[in-house]
C-alpha cells in the first residue's frame, strides 16, 4: 500500500466543503442509492473520503454501512462523522483490492474515487447493485479554460467523441458484465462566494498541476473576474450517475 490517499489538507478542505454546501440532503446520487437501498442490505461505499454519504444512508438502521477509503486522513474525519453511528464501519484499503470476499455485497457505491470495476464485480451479490458518480465532459470548463495546459487530467473526463461520451464514460462497467440499468448526466451551476473558496476547491480536487495560492493569485483573480455572477463566481458542475446491476 505505497500511496496514502488524500493529504489531511485535502481532507480537511472537502469536509467543510461539503457540510457547507446546503443541498447535501438533495444530492440526486444519495437518492439514487437509497432507491436501491433496502432493510437488511449491506453496502460498500469505495472512496468514502469523509463518510458524508454513508452518514446520511445510514439512517436505513437495518442496514450496514462500510467505508473504504485509503486515505488516513479522510478515515479520521470519517470516523468522528460517524462515531453516533454502530450500523457505520470503516475500512484502509484502496479500490483496487478490496479485502472482501466474493459476492458478500448488496450495493456497491463509487463516488469520483479511483477503483477496479472488476473487483466490485467480483464481491457484489447476485441481483446487487453498483453505483457510479462521474464527471461530465463540461465538468469546471471554467477552470479548465483559464489554466489550460496545467489541468489535471486525471481530474477531468476528456472524451475521444465527444457526441458519444456517455458510451466512452459506461465502457468499463460494461467491460465487467454488469448490466446498466440507467445514466442519466446533470449539470448544474455552483456559486463560490469568494476567490478563497475558489481555491480551496482547486486545491482539494486537485483540478491544476502544481497549484500554489500565492503565486496563482492572479490568475484565479482573472478567472473570478471573468465568471463572477450576483450570487458569486460561477462554476458549471457536469456529472453522471450510472445505476448497474449483477445479474445471476
Amino acid at each position: 500500500m505505497a500511496s496514502t490517499g488524500d493529504s489531511e489538507r485535502q481532507a480537511i478542505l472537502r469536509d467543510e466543503a461539503i457540510k457547507k454546501s446546503k443541498k447535501a440532503k438533495k444530492n440526486k446520487y444519495v437518492s439514487s442509492i437509497g432507491a436501491a437501498l433496502k432493510p437488511g442490505m449491506t453496502l460498500l461505499d469505495i472512496g468514502c473520503g469523509t463518510a458524508h454519504i454513508i452518514q446520511e444512508l445510514a439512517k436505513c438502521k437495518n442496514s450496514e454501512f462500510v467505508g473504504l477509503d485509503l486515505s488516513p486522513a479522510m478515515l479520521k474525519i470519517a470516523k468522528s462523522n460517524t462515531r453516533s453511528l454502530r450500523n457505520i464501519s470503516l475500512v484502509r484499503a484502496d479500490g483496487y483490492t478490496p479485502p472482501f470476499r466474493d459476492y458478500i455485497i448488496d450495493i456497491v457505491i463509487n463516488r469520483l474515487a479511483e477503483y477496479s470495476p472488476q473487483e466490485a464485480c467480483r464481491i457484489l451479490k447476485t441481483n446487487g447493485f453498483f453505483l457510479e458518480y462521474g464527471l461530465g465532459p463540461d465538468a469546471s470548463r471554467e477552470i479548465a479554460e483559464v489554466f489550460q495546459e496545467r489541468i489535471e487530467r486525471s481530474s477531468f473526463f476528456i472524451p475521444k467523441n465527444p457526441k458519444e461520451w456517455k458510451k466512452e464514460a459506461s465502457q468499463h462497467i460494461l467491460e465487467t458484465g454488469l448490466t446498466i440499468q440507467s445514466m442519466e448526466d446533470y449539470m448544474e451551476n455552483r456559486f463560490y462566494k469568494n476567490e478563497t473558496e475558489l481555491m480551496n476547491l482547486i486545491e482539494m480536487v486537485p483540478i491544476v498541476k502544481n497549484f500554489d495560492r500565492v503565486r496563482d493569485r492572479r490568475t484565479v483573480h482573472e478567472l473570478a473576474k471573468k465568471y463572477t455572477r450576483d450570487q458569486g463566481i460561477n462554476i458549471t458542475w457536469h456529472y453522471y450517475i450510472i445505476v448497474a446491476t449483477k445479474k445471476g
